[in-house]
């Protein structure tokens, strides 16, 4: 998240969270046995979210001992992290699960939000964050949006958004402040359609803050991730911990040259093992295919979607 939009929040202390099943306690430290991978992350481990402000080498930050690393993917329908290829690269190089976030610029207009969510469903793919990956609409104040637009309108805007992200095999996530989520959205809305998939910031102090002070969780309904600081241990990077365990099926998206191309007579859709699909796609018709020509059963075919080719003959 952007450092100059950050809500710091005192909240009141919490003995239970009956909603996650996660207990209360003074500091939570690293546990050591805890085992990180880049497709799953157990509960209570710590994590960073980076933007264009921080390194496109997380090293350092995984050394600290971040097991998972989200990463700014896009903002409203025009931007584009351009570390974002590099910082996901390296979260995978250094063993820590990759996410993605977009930074919404939609106040409370849905359509804007639907637009939004195809734009960042098309920046996550073309940086290297495949489907399965968790990608969160980071709703906040500042670069356009308004988050006064009232608590309905807003949820209404924020579920659309998710729900385009869902349906393209993303795992939907909320980014807010705890203040914004109680006096700005319908947060129940949220999370009555899309269960334990807040991410939610709430700082006890500022400054540097090593671990996170459970004294001060926020407590409500659906939180998985909370951000508990702008600096973790000194690194000038936002320190998170996951209250539940986090699962991804995500893996690297091709980065292939990709060319443009029109259908010079009917084609058939063909799988990976060279069987036809049942589907057709007309004469004349612009598609994309992606990386080289690949051999199939002694056919030459191009890659149009995932699992999915034409033979390169019907082409021009």
């Amino acid at each position: 998240m952007s450092f100059k939009k950050k809500i710091i929040t005192k909240l009141a202390y919490v003995a239970m969270l009956s909603t996650t099943g996660v207990a209360a306690a003074a500091i939570v430290q690293p546990q050591a046995h805890v085992q990180a991978s880049t497709t799953s992350v157990a509960a209570r481990s710590l994590g960073i979210d980076v933007a264009s402000y921080q390194s496109a080498d997380l090293s350092a930050h995984a050394k600290s001992g971040a097991k998972f690393a989200v990463v700014k993917v896009s903002e409203g329908t025009s931007y584009r992290n351009p570390k974002a290829s590099a910082q996901i690269a390296s979260a995978r190089a250094k063993n820590m699960m990759p996410m993605g976030y977009h930074f919404a610029t939609f106040s409370a207009n849905s359509a804007a939000a639907k637009n939004e969510a195809n734009y960042a469903i098309a920046s996550a793919k073309a940086v290297g964050l495949g489907t399965g990956s968790y990608l969160a609409c980071d709703y906040e104040s500042g670069d356009g949006n308004n988050i006064y637009g009232g608590k309905n309108p807003t949820a209404n805007a924020i579920n659309a958004f998710m729900s385009k992200v869902k349906a393209a095999g993303y795992k939907p996530l909320l980014y807010a402040s705890s203040s914004v989520l109680r006096n700005n959205i319908n947060t129940n809305s949220v999370v009555n359609k899309f269960p334990n998939s807040l991410w939610v910031a709430a700082y006890a102090v500022s400054g540097r803050v090593d671990n996170p002070n459970f004294d001060y969780f926020p407590s409500m309904k659906g939180v998985s991730i909370w951000q508990f600081t702008d600096n973790w241990r000194g690194l000038n990077v936002d320190g998170n911990i996951n209250v539940l365990p986090l699962t991804s099926s995500g893996s690297a998206v091709s980065q292939a040259p990709k060319k443009a191309r029109v259908l010079k007579k009917k084609a058939h859709v063909y799988n990976k093992a060279g069987h036809r699909t049942g589907k057709t796609i007309k004469k004349g018709t612009s598609i994309t295919t992606h990386g080289k020509k690949k051999t199939i059963n002694g056919k030459k075919y191009y890659k149009i979607a995932k699992n999915q080719y034409i033979r390169s003959a019907n082409l021009y």
